[in-house]
Parts: structure tokens; C-alpha cells; sequence
């Protein structure tokens, strides 16, 4: 059975959005398995690296879609983002220090966690910037020509 899993009352607008919607729920699941299973402890490590690496991309796209719409609550969706990233960061760091014990926490509590966050974000944050970028030619053109690491903060 599959842990989370994507629909499309999950749709934005934007296939580009969609599709990292998608491969954010794909890398969740992989890390829920991996996380499930004490032998697999480097899976764990490389859907945590994964997870930050892929989702920092998809923030920097749809930051730039948000952006070129004039999206009015950019700011407040940045530091959503922001935050993600950090509890990312940090149970990346326990799990270097302590991959066993993170492990358990990362099945335990972490998933959860990714599922409720992910499923919140794109239902109700997400959709408040749907009616600015579905069938907005700047929205599009911002999706299909971002290239990464446009991050819009720093640490």
C-alpha cells in the first residue's frame, strides 16, 4: 500500500507545479519505506538528502511562478517554505549524528509529518495562488523556463 498519494483535487494549475508535487510525494514514500525497514539505514540518508535537495528545487519554482503573477502573499509562502527546509535540514543532521535512533523517529513521526505538512501546503496554501497562475502565460513561462537554486532566502 502506498502511504500518500497524490489526486488531482491536488492540481494547481501547472503541470510543472503538479509534476514536483508529485515527485515530493514519490521521495515521501520512499523515505517511509526505507524508514520502515532497519536494514536499509543509507535508504533513509538518501531520501532525507533527496527529499531537502528536490524540495529547495521546487520552492525556488514556484516561488518564481508566484512571482511572476504578482502573487499578493509570496512573502508569507517563502518563510512556509523556509521553515520546511530547516526541520529537513535538522533531522538530516540528528540522522548523521544517530541514524538509528533517527531512523525510528523518521518512520515514527517524521512521514507523518511530511504527509500532513504536504498535503496541508498544497491544498490550502498552494490553491490560494491558483487563481493567479491556471492559464496565466507569465506563470507558465516562469514554470518551464526555471533552471534551480532560486531559493528566495537565506540562512
Amino acid at each position: 500500500m502506498v502511504f500518500m498519494q497524490w489526486s488531482v483535487r491536488m492540481s494547481v494549475g501547472l503541470k510543472e507545479l503538479d509534476d514536483d508535487h508529485k515527485k515530493l510525494i514519490e521521495i515521501i514514500n520512499q523515505l517511509e519505506a526505507d524508514a520502515g525497514s532497519a536494514s536499509t539505514l543509507e535508504g533513509v540518508q538518501r531520501a532525507l538528502v533527496a527529499l531537502r535537495r528536490y524540495a529547495e528545487y521546487h520552492f525556488g519554482r514556484e516561488q518564481e511562478v508566484m512571482a511572476s503573477c504578482g502573487y499578493p502573499a509570496l512573502e508569507s509562502h517563502i518563510e512556509e517554505h523556509h521553515d520546511f527546509i530547516q526541520k529537513i535540514r535538522g533531522v538530516s543532521a540528528d540522522y548523521e549524528a544517530n541514524p538509528k535512533k533517527v531512523a525510528k523517529q523518521v518512520h515514527e513521526e517524521l512521514v507523518d509529518f511530511l504527509k500532513t505538512w504536504l498535503t496541508h501546503h498544497i491544498l490550502i496554501e498552494d490553491m490560494a495562488y491558483k487563481t493567479y497562475v491556471e492559464g496565466n502565460p507569465k506563470a507558465q513561462k516562469a514554470a518551464q523556463s526555471f533552471k534551480g537554486t532560486a531559493i528566495w532566502w537565506s540562512d
